[in-house]
């Protein structure tokens, strides 16, 4: 299946493990036989210029609607299925995309509470898969940006992303790529460590081998659950994932 794979960042120069993510992602494309496709920019070109001039002061939700906009135009000029991953996308093993019309990757969203961890299980768009003959692409697309004109901003930054999607698939249920799944700062702390309960509990939610994990740069320096990733834990993280023993 002729297949393009996407991904975007801002121009500027990346941290070294989000390279490292970027490089994961491009090998893995040419392993498969795939081609790829990194930009800046150049992924709001799609936007229709009022809702590129309304999205100015929230760029992550701009490029939630952006690569909608920028997979049907890969798949409109001859691709049989178009993939997005995120620029913090870390693919780890190899694997070989579902055979499905669609998929979106696995939100396992692991956090600490009085009696220990708790995860919410969601999906998330870090990982998009469409195929030309999908009903979904057009359909999200066109609902995203229905919404965007509609709401008065500012809105979550996950407004037609994460938040959008697990509704929507709380009711028609989407195809999810199981191994392909996300680190919370408590996944990415027992991860460092060599094993841990959150680890344990994310391992246990997907009940299958991950090959790929989106590792959440927003939370870069962030304080979560009583944790603070640096970028250099982000960096320590990439080599756990690489490493023949990696727990997941």
């Amino acid at each position: 299946m002729k297949t393009l794979v996407l991904q975007s960042q801002k121009p500027g120069v990346l941290p070294s493990w989000q390279r490292r993510c970027c490089d994961s992602v491009r090998a893995w494309s040419k392993l498969r036989g795939f081609d790829y496709s990194f930009c800046g920019d150049e992924l709001f070109r799609p936007l229709p210029p009022a809702l590129r001039e309304k999205l100015r002061i929230q760029p992550v939700v701009a490029t939630d609607l952006a690569r909608l906009l920028l997979m049907g135009e890969a798949l409109r000029s001859g691709y049989e299925r178009a993939i997005w991953c995120d620029a913090d996308l870390m693919i780890f093993r190899d694997f070989e995309p579902l055979p499905l019309d669609h998929s979106f990757g696995r939100e396992v969203w692991v956090q600490g509470r009085d009696d220990g961890v708790h995860s919410y299980r969601r999906i998330h768009n870090a990982w998009l898969q469409f195929t030309a003959d999908s009903p979904i692409l057009p359909f999200y697309t066109d609902r995203a940006a229905a919404m965007l004109e509609r709401v008065k901003m500012p809105v979550v930054p996950q407004f037609i992303g994460p938040k959008l999607l697990s509704a929507l698939h709380n009711i028609v249920g989407f195809h999810v790529e199981e191994r392909v799944g996300m680190l919370s700062p408590l996944s990415m702390r027992d991860l460092l460590l060599g094993s841990g309960p959150a680890l344990s509990e994310l391992s246990e939610a997907h009940g299958e081998s991950l090959c790929a994990v989106n590792l959440c740069a927003s939370y870069v320096d962030k304080s979560s659950d009583g944790v603070c990733h640096s970028d250099g834990d982000y960096s320590a993280a990439v080599r756990a994932l690489i490493a023949p023993n990696c727990p997941l």
